[in-house]
């Protein structure tokens, strides 16, 4: 029975999908935090309240949740995804023979607390995460064999738009598919072209359609957290005196409206710039006038970044590994009651009477408890370079191109992030399902054979 692609594929499937169905019992309506709030809000309103998340992740649940008012329709469609792409790439491990790698991935990563956590939560960081693995899987996969099959043709339609536009960070993963379009020859760059240019025309028109009054963008929030994070008070008074921490410009654009560097100092947090923009008696910086936003920006490269870098890296250090340890941006499960008050939702909290909630909770609570275990990245982490430098060694193109985006994401991640959240990093926890048998491959095929989608071998080409 295993001996069938298509026989192992649909046994996973089913075993995923009974394993996400029952945590979805256990937590419904699903996980629900302050961002299940806003895109909520965002739908209800007709956008008079903005969540200030991407277009399409709104032009998504104006489609699933406005209809119907039911959360449990884009999180129960987040679900099929997710157990669809691990399926997809347990079941070729199983064809390869992968099986140490199989089990680690079907019980530590799929089947992983924080991956099933957020899979059922109405955040766009778990569906982003799996859908990425989806998307660059078929990707390595398809470049090796130069060609995109029905299997590949399909997944690739189903976790391209979330993979590119469910998160800010999305673009990067668009690299790996303009790589995949050269190397295809080119009946297949038109069947690429064709699962991926409706999605891009859908994204386009959401970003057009659905503009957003205040956007945050990337550079500016890293420029604003740290700018005030370097007029910290330090009682060594190791400082350059004769120089101000922050140019004056600095500090002018700051204080533009009307709030005092020490009341601003009040509300730097070492782990997240959310008390300087969303506090009810903070400063409310995201409010700044236009010119002052761009005069912190412009100040940040010029005078600031350089005259306190070891403090930027050592936030940037700092921030990460409370990030990685998964310290912040938890959402309690009992949250949901309290969003779902706050909105016109019909979700209701239901079956914590059954048999899930009273398993799974205590499962869920002691994952939690020890998540510096359950929870943390390490392992994607150290594939991530592991992988990277044997792909550069023995320059496979196939894999380097996986490779570069899951370096790319990371610095990423490392020098923008302006918040402790584990669901940042969640990517890098799921990403043992591609960057194993990648790993594998090179570690098997030394010589520069590779296997193509169907498991034979054939020689590398020039």
């Amino acid at each position: 029975m295993l001996r069938s692609p298509q026989r192992r594929f649909l046994l996973l499937l089913t075993f995923l999908g009974i394993a996400y169905a029952l945590w979805l019992l256990a937590f419904w309506p699903g996980v629900l935090g302050q961002d299940s709030l806003a895109i909520m809000l965002e739908v209800e309103t007709d956008r008079v309240a903005q969540a200030g998340k991407p277009a399409f992740w709104y032009l998504y649940n104006l489609w699933l949740y406005g209809p119907w008012r039911l959360v449990e329709a884009p999180i129960i469609l987040q679900m099929c995804v997710s157990t669809i792409v691990g399926a997809r790439i347990l079941s070729w491990m199983l064809g390869q023979r992968l099986y140490r790698s199989f089990w680690y991935c079907l019980f530590f990563v799929t089947l992983g607390p924080s991956v099933l956590y957020y899979s059922i939560a109405l955040y766009s960081d778990g569906i982003y995460a799996m859908a990425m693995m989806g998307m660059l899987f078929e990707i390595w996969l398809c470049c090796r064999a130069r060609r995109i099959d029905t299997a590949a043709f399909g997944m690739l339609a189903l976790t391209v738009p979330f993979a590119l536009f469910a998160r800010p960070n999305g673009f990067i993963n668009a690299i790996a598919l303009a790589a995949l379009f050269f190397v295809l020859p080119r009946l297949h760059r038109w069947k690429l072209l064709a699962v991926t240019l409706p999605w891009c025309a859908i994204a386009l028109f959401a970003h057009t359609q659905y503009k957003y009054h205040t956007p945050i963008g990337s550079v500016f929030p890293l420029a604003l957290y740290e700018t005030v994070g370097f007029m910290e008070h330090r009682p060594m008074g190791l400082w350059e005196y004769d120089k101000p921490r922050i140019s004056e410009k600095s500090a002018e654009a700051l204080t533009s409206t009307g709030k005092s560097l020490d009341h601003i100092l009040k509300f730097h947090d070492h782990y997240y710039w959310d008390p300087l923009i969303f506090s009810d008696e903070g400063p409310a910086l995201l409010h700044l006038p236009k010119q002052a936003k761009k005069t912190i920006v412009k100040e940040f490269f010029k005078y600031n970044l350089w005259h306190n870098f070891p403090a930027f890296m050592a936030s940037r250090v700092n921030i990460f590994t409370y990030a990685a340890l998964a310290n912040g941006g938890l959402p309690p499960p009992e949250a949901a009651q309290y969003i779902l008050s706050q909105t016109k939702s019909k979700s209701t909290i239901l079956f914590r009477e059954l048999l899930p909630h009273q398993v799974l909770m205590p499962w869920y609570n002691f994952a939690l408890e020890y998540r510096a275990i359950f929870w943390t990245p390490w392992l994607g982490l150290f594939l991530i370079l592991a992988t990277t430098a044997k792909a550069w060694r023995l320059r496979d193109r196939s894999s380097l191109i996986v490779c570069s985006v899951f370096f790319l994401q990371l610095t990423a991640v490392f020098f923008f992030s302006i918040a402790g959240e584990y669901r940042y990093l969640l990517s890098f926890f799921t990403a043992p399902l591609v960057l194993l048998p990648i790993f594998s491959s090179l570690s098997s095929n030394p010589s520069g054979m590779k296997t193509t989608i169907s498991g034979s071998t054939a020689p590398t080409p020039a």
